[in-house]
């Protein structure tokens, strides 16, 4: 008898009534080929919109998998709704962005093409990182427990990002450019809040135009300590930091 249930990710139009079923190719493949899970065998599944069922296989082929349902819960989802708008970095380290941020509960993550990004991806490139951000994301959720997804962005402009961001109550800007509140002291104005953005620069931090354009549009910026953070700790740092101030960790 497997003392462990492995869990996967099925699309809600895979579970109709008591059953589901499971035909994506790199998961039947995971669970038949190198799993080695047949015919009685109990596995969980995760729809990524917040319920998660026990199953047990009842029909393995080629082809597909069908689950019957045995049972189905719906996890608490945290009050707290984060929005993580982040300068692309250097080589892959957005890889690990997402993953760590898929890992500590963000519900969308933005890539950026600020003034000093280096990495600026044409559409096509863009639609494919997506993709793989949009993976990445799933099997950080499927390994952490969540029963949600986040909703991964294509890259797109500081600016058109920003316009997007200024209908939530509260955008952070951790910068070291101008002068700051410390995020802190911020947040005990802010214990309420239910829905927070954070704006990170890539290396080099932002320039002063896009943190005045910000600010017309809502944002605060607000330090994080006098160290400079590379900027996938500093998104990290901030996100942990909201989750305690906030309530998530509680």
């Amino acid at each position: 008898m497997r003392s462990k249930i492995y869990r996967f990710f099925v699309p809600p139009h895979n579970i109709r009534g008591s059953s589901i079923t499971i035909d994506d190719p790199r998961e039947r493949h995971h669970i038949r080929d190198v799993l080695r899970l047949r015919v009685g065998d109990q596995l969980m599944c995760f729809d990524g919109l917040g319920s998660e069922y026990v199953g047990t296989i009842t029909q393995s082929t080629s082809r597909r998998l069908i689950i019957r349902i045995d049972r189905r819960a719906r996890k608490e989802i945290s009050r707290l709704t984060i929005w993580l708008a982040q300068g692309l970095p250097k080589a892959d380290r957005f890889d690990w962005v997402v993953q760590k941020a898929t890992e500590l509960g963000v519900a969308r993550v933005s890539p950026l093409v600020t003034q000093h990004t280096v990495v600026r991806p044409n559409p096509e490139q863009g639609r494919a990182k997506q993709q793989r951000w949009q993976r990445i994301a799933r099997e950080a959720a499927k390994q952490c427990g969540r029963t949600t997804i986040p909703v991964i962005d294509p890259p797109q402009s500081f600016q058109t990002a920003i316009r997007l961001l200024e209908a939530l109550p509260l955008i952070l800007m951790p910068t070291l450019l101008v002068t700051t509140i410390p995020l802190r002291e911020l947040l005990t104005a802010h214990t309420a809040l239910t829905q927070v953005a954070i704006v990170i620069g890539p290396e080099g931090d932002f320039s002063r135009e896009e943190i005045a354009f910000a600010e017309a549009h809502g944002a605060r910026p607000v330090s994080l300590g006098p160290l400079t953070l590379r900027a996938e700790t500093a998104a990290l740092a901030t996100i942990v930091i909201l989750s305690c101030a906030l309530g998530r960790f509680s």
